[in-house]
């Protein structure tokens, strides 16, 4: 059952994690980035085992020689990877609230200062525990069922060092910046939105809320399985002989043990599985709301000029007043009698639809007629339907209409009715 449950729920979780992973990219939250795709990469890795491994016949077994030494530096690299980009998370909200040391714009030596630590425990921290693994290493491979590829340690004080401890010390950091973060969310929580909007990110108070919230529950649930994971460790391996290099890497040391389960898996198999649907519930709902009540909003203003317009629409009344006119209409359109080209907006990306959404007419859009007008209050009364104009002075009703108003007005007015007919 497990052999079936483990790589089809680790497949649901890659597809979850799609979305957040490039709202995060897009966004340069590169400490995020790290955490989605690393958890990616496990949930590759527990589809490819089960496949390859889903029984207990050892016999039938493919030694995995070459994929399990791939997979083992990189579950030693995500080890030390995953509570890296925690303590990054936590730390960038920490700098969002510190107003003791807020900027504008951050200097050049605070850019590469910030650049540095995210790299430092994202990649480089990662990248030295992997080169050190051969120094404990006290066996290539374990192959179990289904769990697939398990590294082996030597039993020495040397793999508590290098292995087992640092997990837990980079996870106990993440969890100092962590109270840094609720200590600062509770001093400052009446000018909580006006310290974002004042600080030099791109987060708003949603977006740091559901952030804050998933690294809160992913370390609360990562310190109790690292320490669980050590004292286990360190009981089991007691009492250590004292460590050589010889005796860490015997002449056995490429046998590959084939262990069967009995249909279990692995307990840490199912961490990289359900993290898919935490990224999911924290950002992955959001950013499909925001693109069905963009596509909710978009839908009613593109009916609007599709609709035929009501005869009420070609009566004009002009009092020296600005009418609406379509976009690309201006006044020089007015007075060449040129009927302007409708132009097609260019598709925008779904997650930026949110700051184009149309808004009132603006200023640049509006037509203005008062050239039309003689100086005195003049008021033009036309009927597009009939073609008839007529023109009354405010002085004298008598007066003939005006020519020229009535060649401009009427251009003014076959073109509207071209355009919405």
């Amino acid at each position: 059952m497990q052999a079936v449950l483990l790589p089809v729920i680790s497949f649901v979780s890659i597809l979850l994690s799609v979305v957040p992973l490039v709202l995060h990219w897009n966004n340069r939250n590169v400490a995020a980035s790290s955490l989605i795709c690393w958890y990616m990469i496990l949930n590759v890795f527990n589809i490819i085992n089960a496949i390859l491994w889903p029984t207990d016949d050892v016999s039938s077994w493919w030694d995995g020689k070459g994929l399990c030494d791939f997979e083992g530096k990189i579950m030693i690299a995500s080890y030390i990877a995953v509570p890296g980009t925690l303590v990054c998370i936590f730390r960038s909200l920490a700098c969002v609230l510190d107003t003791r040391r807020a900027a504008l714009v951050p200097t050049k030596s605070q850019r590469w200062w910030n650049r540095g630590m995210t790299l430092l425990f994202c990649f480089i921290a990662p990248a030295i525990a992997t080169v050190t693994q051969i120094i404990y290493q006290g066996g290539r491979y374990f192959l179990f069922a289904i769990s697939g590829c398990v590294n082996s340690y030597d039993e020495t004080w040397v793999t508590l060092v290098l292995a087992y401890i640092w997990p837990l010390v980079i996870c106990l950091i993440a969890g100092y910046y962590c109270v840094i973060v609720l200590h600062r969310l509770s001093k400052y929580r009446s000018q909580f939105g006006d310290i974002l909007q004042s600080s030099n990110s791109n987060m708003n108070k949603s977006r740091f809320v559901r952030l804050f919230l998933l690294a809160f529950l992913m370390l609360l649930a990562i310190i109790p399985v690292q320490t669980f994971v050590v004292c286990t460790n360190i009981l089991r391996t007691l009492p250590w002989h004292a460590y050589s290099w010889d005796r860490a890497h015997p002449p056995t040391w490429n046998v590959i043990i084939k262990v069967p389960t009995m249909g279990e898996v692995y307990f840490d198999r199912w961490i990289p599985a359900a993290s898919g649907f935490m990224f999911f519930i924290f950002f992955g709902s959001a950013a499909l709301q925001l693109e069905m009540d963009i596509r909710s909003q978009v839908r009613p203003s593109t009916a609007e000029y599709k609709a035929s317009p009501s005869p009420n629409f070609h009566r004009t009344n002009v009092n020296n007043t600005m009418h609406p006119q379509p976009i690309g209409h201006n006044t020089q359109d007015v007075e060449k009698g040129v009927t302007p080209q409708s132009k097609q907006p260019a598709r925008t990306p779904w997650y930026k639809r949110a700051w184009r959404l149309k808004g009132s007419p603006s200023r640049d859009r509006m037509l203005p007629l008062h050239h039309l007008a003689e100086t005195t209050a003049n008021t033009v009364s036309t009927n597009a339907w009939a073609g008839v104009s007529r023109s009354r002075n405010s002085s004298d009703l008598g007066s003939p209409p005006l020519k020229d108003d009535h060649i401009r007005v009427k251009q003014v007015i076959t073109q509207q009715s071209e355009m919405y007919a």
